[in-house]
């Protein structure tokens, strides 16, 4: 089943541009293109599409009115803002109002083709869950239970890959993974806070280990290893632009823009550092996960 896409962005060239990587890498079919935000939630709960990519700027109704009022009256599909904001608070403010991923402008073509795939991937799993659920058997629950722990091989393997397994973080950063597939998995629920969840590590690490570790000290770990993987993933990049590892997590991990700042930094260490967004990067791993 093929996915439908609807774009929302008031730069024809932008629109054409997306339109033209769906079509060609046999992502879906887009369903409607709109230049400013005033029908756009009428437009989205007609069409329903499987994936909306929508600019945060808009004329008439800004990207995070539109996603709100979209969510609040039912529809379900998946948010991709695509703009050229790059304040951390806005770009915050998008991921906990209900987008998978934020890209930037002008846009990387390798970048948005792989969060798109990763995005239909994502969706193509939860088609087959449903399917699964709509079954006499509960043949989820079966699945669930055998197969329980293999997410944290694949968490393991993609930390290798990125080179922070043997970071001191990479422990915190397990933890707050499986505290996001618990909620998702178990309380059917998209929506966290990541503060939340540092406070409910350190409140565990409290009760278990009897141990007094703030959920700040557990936030800067997270960070930490973060950063160390964008500096590993932008090393990669420098030397060679078609490194395999660094095609398969730069745009799905981090910003693009990010990585392309922190290679000319490693270039030229008087530029500025890449950014970091830890929700992006957790975001990241669990679309690797299929969660």
């Amino acid at each position: 089943m093929k996915n439908t896409f609807l774009i929302i962005d008031d730069d024809i060239n932008i629109r054409k541009m997306l339109g033209h990587l769906i079509i060609k890498n046999n992502l879906g079919r887009v369903v409607e293109e709109l230049e400013d935000g005033g029908n756009a939630v009428e437009e989205i709960l007609f069409y329903e599409p499987d994936i909306v990519l929508i600019d945060f700027l808009l004329p008439e109704k800004d990207g995070i009115e539109i996603i709100r009022s979209s969510k609040s009256q039912g529809y379900k599909g998946k948010f991709i803002m695509i703009s050229q904001v790059d304040n951390e608070d806005m770009i915050g403010e998008a991921y906990e109002n209900g987008i998978i991923f934020f890209i930037n402008k002008p846009i990387n073509k390798i970048e948005a083709i792989n969060v798109i795939k990763g995005v239909c991937n994502n969706i193509k799993l939860e088609r087959s869950v449903s399917l699964i659920r709509d079954t006499v058997f509960d043949m989820e629950e079966v699945h669930r239970s055998s197969s329980s722990d293999d997410w944290r091989q694949e968490v393991q393997d993609i930390c290798t890959d990125i080179g922070i397994i043997g970071e001191s973080g990479y422990k915190d950063l397990s933890k707050l993974i499986e505290e996001i597939i618990f909620l998702k998995r178990k309380k059917n629920t998209v929506n966290y806070q990541l503060q939340d969840i540092y406070h409910q590590m350190a409140e565990k690490e409290k009760l278990h280990y009897n141990t007094h570790v703030h959920a700040r000290t557990i936030e800067q770990r997270i960070r930490r290893v973060t950063f160390k993987a964008l500096e590993n993933i932008a090393a990669l990049g420098k030397d060679d632009h078609y490194n395999s590892q660094f095609a398969e997590y730069s745009g799905v991990l981090f910003d693009f823009k990010q990585v392309k700042q922190q290679i000319q930094h490693i270039k030229n260490p008087k530029s500025e550092r890449g950014k970091i967004n830890v929700k992006k990067f957790v975001e990241g791993i669990l679309l690797k996960l299929n969660f």
